[in-house]
């Protein structure tokens, strides 16, 4: 074993940079944080590939003196804190002093800055550790950052970093979340000299809209609790408008972006009997509170902080959300009373009375009713089936014709079979189907398309026109009629036959949201197609939707498997049950 010695001064700056400095996020990050600690109200944040060859952040904060701009660069120093008593204490979003000097250590590093009070400012120039420039200069108050060709000197580091596109996806994300944090600033993102995100100062109602975009925000119920030292204001969305994904929840601390298990679990346990497993809500939540109460010290770049009392927070913040979904109950239980009153209107009483008469069929369709009350969620396969082609492998699970269906849960489904039984998994199922039903529409260049009645405009998100362009050669052979209309607005004339939970566009958006083609091959596009367009575990099926939902899974080429591998069903052999309920021939007799 080698003796123990200390460090050399470059190698432990290198190490205490990568602690700071992971990818070109990270830089983006401290740079934003020391732009709005400055009282900035433009904040421009300019990148090329990605950031990796560059990242450019000009503000119009209160600048640094020239005096002071030498220092600025150095491990711990900071004009945030002097004093230990002060990190308690602490309200702004930089405190540490290591930024920009673990910044300085792995790139190329240029400073412009001048203050108000000031004649000139000063320009300061590093590569690395080395000093190549120190001079006066003028300018506009407030700083320019401008840094180039990051992890130059640690190419392991460098190896490591995604491709351009993906690593803007994360500057676009960080940008958004600080843009909610502070509505009263404006924020320009560019990506290689084309505007990505332009947010002029707004309220944070017109930041959210912005941010969420104008299809998604009307979706979005703004509410405000208290209680004692707590505050806790924002917006959520509703149990009936989720995603697959958690990209668009945000959670801020006194002004700070935060990725917090706590809030995140307490969030999940207000939602948990509304939702399914796999949706999550969307929200943007600030919480307020005493600085006393929280430790923002606990990590390097400051994502994740520690309350002083998680189970009083996490209680109020889980009973607060509640609160909220609990006012919407009634809305929902007047659409019930009415589905009722539609099905059983001698039962209706006077329920019924406050409704215009209704006329029923006599053998009581409420195709209408269902729509009503889920918004059409669940017509998704009222289409011809195809006529079931089995094989000799296949013969054991022929399903005798006439034979019923039933439902368990509203997951599975369970029908007789030749010498047994079947139980299939309703959402895998339809995953396989629509997997290879798109899989084919792309081999044969004939997709089938079901138009829109009116066609849908959609605003997406910056990062989900990213995909949507990278996805655009791919979108039209599985089904979608989709072109760009005007910046970060799609419009959809037509989308794949036999999709129902079209829902608005949510569809198209949540596919948009979890990855496109230079993110992972196309064949994982059509696994998040299917998977998201497929029929949901909790949703009631009727007899003839299991029964055209079978017929269609086993006339396809791998009928017992979803697209991710997952068993689409389980057979269970009538001789299984006969020694599970210890039945004999000769006990019968």
């Amino acid at each position: 074993m080698s003796p123990i010695r200390r460090l050399d001064p470059e190698v432990a700056s290198k190490i205490a940079a990568g602690e700071v400095v992971e990818r070109p996020v990270s830089v983006a990050k401290e740079l934003i944080e020391n732009a709005l600690d400055a009282s900035a109200r433009q904040v421009t944040l300019e990148v090329s590939d990605g950031g990796k060859s560059a990242i450019i952040c000009e503000d119009d904060g209160a600048g640094i003196p020239a005096a002071e701009l030498p220092l600025a660069v150095e491990n711990f120093s900071t004009s945030k804190i002097s004093r230990t008593e002060d990190i308690a204490a602490v309200r702004t979003l930089g405190f540490r002093g290591e930024a920009l000097a673990s910044i300085r250590t792995v790139s190329h590093l240029l400073i412009r800055t001048m203050t108000g009070a000031e004649i000139t400012g000063r320009e300061m120039e590093w590569r690395g550790d080395e000093l190549v420039k120190d001079a006066p200069c003028v300018r506009q108050p407030g700083t320019e950052v401008i840094v180039k060709n990051l992890f130059f000197n640690l190419p392991a580091r460098r190896k490591f970093l995604g491709s351009g596109s993906s690593e803007l996806r994360r500057v676009t994300s960080l940008v958004q979340s600080y843009a909610l944090s502070a509505p009263t600033t404006g924020f320009t993102l560019k990506g290689d000299r084309k505007d990505i995100l332009v947010y002029p100062v707004s309220t944070l109602d017109e930041r959210i809209e912005i941010v969420f975009g104008a299809n998604v925000f009307p979706h979005l119920k703004p509410f405000e609790s208290s209680i004692g030292y707590m505050r806790l204001h924002g917006f959520i969305s509703l149990p009936d408008f989720t995603r697959g994904n958690r990209t668009l929840q945000y959670y801020f601390v006194n002004g700070r972006y935060i990725k917090d298990r706590l809030l995140i679990h307490a969030v999940h346990q207000a939602y948990q009997s509304l939702i399914p497993r796999d949706r999550f809500p969307l929200l943007a939540l600030f919480l307020e509170m005493p600085t006393a109460e929280i430790d923002v010290n606990v990590h390097p770049t400051k994502a994740e902080i520690r309350f002083r009392n998680e189970r009083e927070i996490h209680r109020f913040v889980s009973s607060a959300l509640q609160e909220v979904l609990r006012g919407e109950r009634e809305s929902f239980r007047e659409r019930v009373q009415y589905v009722y009153g539609r099905i059983f209107p001698e039962q209706a009483g006077e329920d019924r009375s406050s409704r215009q008469p209704v006329t029923e069929a006599p053998d009581r369709d409420v195709s209408d009713v269902r729509a009503h009350l889920w918004g059409g969620a669940q017509e998704w396969l009222f289409r011809e089936s195809p006529k079931s082609l089995f094989d000799e492998e296949r013969e054991r699970i022929v399903i005798p014709v006439g034979k019923l269906y039933w439902q368990l849960h509203e997951s599975f489904i369970l029908t007789q079979i030749r010498g047994g039984m079947v139980i299939i998994d309703q959402h895998a199922a339809h995953e396989r189907i629509l997997y290879n039903a798109a899989k084919r529409n792309i081999d044969e260049r004939k997709p089938a398309i079901q138009s829109l009645l009116f066609p849908a405009t959609l605003e997406l998100t910056p990062i989900e026109y990213e995909r949507f362009e990278e996805l655009s050669a791919v979108l039209p052979s599985v089904g979608f009629e989709v072109e760009p209309f005007g910046a970060n607005s799609i419009i959809v004339r037509g989308i794949p036959a036999g999709v129902r939970n079209w829902n608005d566009g949510q569809l198209l958006q949540e596919i948009l949201s979890e990855g496109g083609s230079r993110s992972g091959s196309i064949d994982q596009f059509l696994k998040t197609y299917a998977c998201r367009a497929a029929v949901k575990a909790g949703m009631n099926l009727s007899v003839a939707e299991m029964e055209s939902l079978t017929d269609q899974l086993f006339a396809t080429e791998f009928p017992f498997t979803c697209p991710h591998g997952r068993p689409t069903m389980l057979r269970v052999d009538l001789a299984e049950l006969e020694r599970r309920f210890q039945r004999t021939v000769s006990s019968e007799k």
